[in-house]
Parts: structure tokens; C-alpha cells; sequence
């Protein structure tokens, strides 16, 4: 675990043989929120450090950018914990969420729609996602400048805990077929990302990126 910016710790795994890290963060405002919640047994590694951070404050919202297990798998996990947690995600994984055993509160949202709750003000950007071909979520929270990517920017690689230095729109520019199949899906995403100016992407696989 490492607060890898001001009010964001990030909770990492490293697997070996696949040369592949997978990253969790939880925004430490008032409301919080963790972007993804991981696989089960993440979920249940990352508890204790969460209690922790957290204090008396309870885990108000998990946001689950597409339908995996590393996103959602822990959700059953934090909510026993947190038994008002809500899940913050796209239409179709609301649909799923309940046939694999998640009965709490979720909360469907499409692009464009924001979420603003306290001192979190979440804007939603679709993601043509690319292991489905199906349209996920990712998320921008406009207080803190904090971009949550999850596989859009994916690397391969030990990134715990690494940050680099990037031109946003360089980043955006990169993004390939590989992420996203889709030639006229990926050219509006791109287009749509540049209309923002995030100050640090949260990667779920790689390093992060302290935006120019």
C-alpha cells in the first residue's frame, strides 16, 4: 500500500509469470471511494489497511469500470464490511453485478452523468472496453484532478508504486487498437478525453502518470 498522490493509496499485486501488476485506489475524501475492488482475495487483503486509513469513516462507494474479476470480484468482500456500500458503475455491469451474488446498492450511470456527493464530484466517460467489446465506464474526479483509466492505459511490468511524468495528450494519442478494437469507438473517446485535464491517471495495470 502507498499513497501514491496527496488523499490516494494504491494497493497493488504482482504477478510473475505474467509480468502484469494489478492496482486498487482508494480516494481518501470525504465521501470514499475505491476504484475497483479487486479479486476476492485482494478484497480481503486490502482490509485491514483500508480500516486503517479510513478510521471511523466507512467506504461509501466502489467504482467498477467493466465487468472482471480484478474490478468487481471483491464487491461481496467490502460490503459485509460496509453494509451501505454502493457500487458505482455502467449499465450493463448493473445488469451482471446481481447474477454473480451482489445484492447491495448500485448505482447505474452513463457518460456524461456525474456523481457529486461532499467533496467527490465523479464525471463518466464510456469505455468501449476491449475484453467484451462492450461499453464500460471510466471515471474522472474533477475535485482532485484524479483520472481512473483501468485498462486503458495498460502496461506490462513491476509498477508498484511507479509514476511517470506524461503529456496527457500524448497518453490519449497512444491509446491503440489493442485497448480499444474499435477504429471510430477509439477516435471519440480520444476525442472526448482531450476535453479534460486531469492532473494523475490512476492505472489499473502499469504505472501511473503525473499529467503535463
Amino acid at each position: 500500500m502507498k499513497e501514491i498522490t496527496k488523499d490516494l493509496y494504491q494497493f497493488s499485486v504482482y504477478i510473475p509469470p505474467m509480468d502484469f501488476t494489478i492496482h486498487q485506489y482508494l480516494l481518501n475524501c470525504d465521501p470514499a471511494i475505491l476504484f475497483a475492488a479487486g479479486t476476492v482475495q485482494q478484497a480481503q487483503a486490502i482490509l485491514p489497511d483500508l480500516k486503517k486509513i479510513l478510521k471511523e469513516k466507512p467506504l461509501k462507494y466502489v467504482f467498477v469500470s467493466h465487468m472482471e474479476s480484478d474490478e468487481a470480484g471483491g464487491l461481496n468482500v467490502l460490503q459485509k464490511e460496509w453494509p451501505d456500500l454502493k457500487v458505482i458503475c455502467g449499465q450493463l455491469c448493473a445488469r451482471e453485478l446481481p447474477g454473480f451474488g451482489y445484492k447491495g446498492e448500485i448505482l447505474a450511470e452513463k457518460a456524461g452523468q456525474e456523481v457529486n456527493d461532499g467533496d467527490l464530484s465523479l464525471q463518466f466517460f464510456d469505455y468501449p472496453s476491449e475484453v467484451h467489446l462492450q461499453n464500460g465506464l471510466l471515471a474522472y474526479e474533477k475535485n482532485t484532478g484524479i483520472f481512473y483509466s483501468a485498462d486503458l492505459f495498460l502496461r506490462y511490468g513491476n509498477d508498484v508504486g511507479r509514476t511517470i511524468q506524461a503529456d496527457w495528450k500524448t497518453e490519449v494519442d497512444a491509446i491503440s487498437e489493442e485497448r480499444v478494437p474499435n477504429a471510430d469507438e477509439r477516435r471519440k473517446l480520444q476525442e472526448t478525453l482531450k476535453t479534460i485535464k486531469p492532473s494523475f491517471a490512476a492505472v489499473g495495470h502499469g504505472y501511473c502518470v503525473d499529467c503535463q
